[in-house]
């Protein structure tokens, strides 16, 4: 026993190739098996790294000679058919891992690094035409289809200068319309004579056409004129109503503040004061006709919105 250890010392090696375990081997008496276990006591920590050098040579041997005993199978001669039988008899479980082994084997670290550099680097421009670059200068330009037309329309600025008036730009501040009013007070006296000369025109010209032309003019230059003459006295009114608050607050007492139906309710006591009685009885009479109007027109949209339900 001694002996045989000695030869591993010795730098001997040799294959040894593992048997099978299909031999009876008679079992050890229990007077040899004292006398095995007092020789490796004797032999001790000496003994110790032998036994692990052999053993190592012992299992590179088997693995070696467990290798070179393999069948070796030609795959070139397999059928597919016979594969894919194969694989439909394995159960889901491991072709689910044996495709994932097959893959990280066959990929391995090559593809993750690939795949890092791909999210990594920027994504170059595709090899297709570019829709700004045209044949030539006069050729209409190609735009996708699937990018959506935008609902703004680019309107593109005008380089040229732009003229201006001072009195009424932004920058010179806010308007004060009784102050413009009365600056511009001379462009009333050449409304009233185009109004004039607009009446004599009416009387003199025959034809229709011509004539109804020129009572549209008229009755628009009158209609603005109301209006005007309207605002003028909503103006005077409030400032009436502002100075005489301003000299009661001097007195002590509080301010009181006009409400839109009081400003309406004065101008109206304001408007027929300065009328005669039968001016007064004619506009009564075309506030009525148009409040009944407005009345009717409310009645019909009620009949109509019952009679749908």
């Amino acid at each position: 026993m001694s002996s045989k250890r000695k030869l591993g010392s010795l730098g001997l090696e040799r294959r040894v190739k593992a048997r099978r375990e299909e031999d009876w081997e008679p079992e050890l008496s229990a007077s040899e098996e004292d006398d095995s276990g007092e020789e490796v006591s004797e032999e001790g920590d000496d003994s110790g790294d032998e036994d692990e050098d052999l053993d190592e040579a012992e299992s590179g041997s088997e693995s070696e000679e467990a290798e070179e005993d393999a069948p070796k199978v030609d795959f070139s001669s397999i059928s597919f058919g016979a594969l894919a039988r194969a694989a439909a008899s394995l159960p889901p479980s491991e072709k689910k891992k044996k495709n994932k082994a097959d893959a990280s084997k066959d990929d391995g670290p090559t593809e993750r690094t690939t795949k890092e550099s791909l999210r990594r680097e920027p994504k170059k421009p595709s090899s297709r035409v570019d829709a700004s670059k045209r044949s030539s200068k006069h050729a209409p330009q190609e735009m996708t289809s699937k990018k959506p037309v935008s609902r703004r329309r680019e309107i593109l600025a005008d380089p040229r200068r732009k003229t201006r008036d001072p009195r009424f730009d932004n920058l010179s501040g806010e308007v004060d319309e009784t102050k413009v009013a009365r600056n511009y007070a001379f462009l009333d006296e050449y409304r009233e004579s185009e109004m004039a000369e607009l009446r004599l025109q009416i009387k003199k010209t025959k034809d229709v056409t011509v004539k109804e032309d020129l009572k549209r003019q008229l009755l628009s230059m009158e209609s603005k004129k109301k209006a005007r003459q309207k605002k003028e006295e909503e103006v005077k009114l409030l400032q009436e109503h502002r100075k005489k608050e301003k000299e009661l607050v001097a007195q002590g007492k509080q301010p009181f503040y006009l409400r839109k139906s009081e400003q309406k309710k004065q101008l109206l006591m304001n408007r027929y004061a300065s009328m005669s009685k039968s001016q007064v009885d004619k506009a009564i009479e075309r506030k009525r006709k148009k409040v009944v109007g407005k009345e009717k027109k409310e009645l019909a949209s009620l009949e109509r919105k019952s009679r749908r339900h």
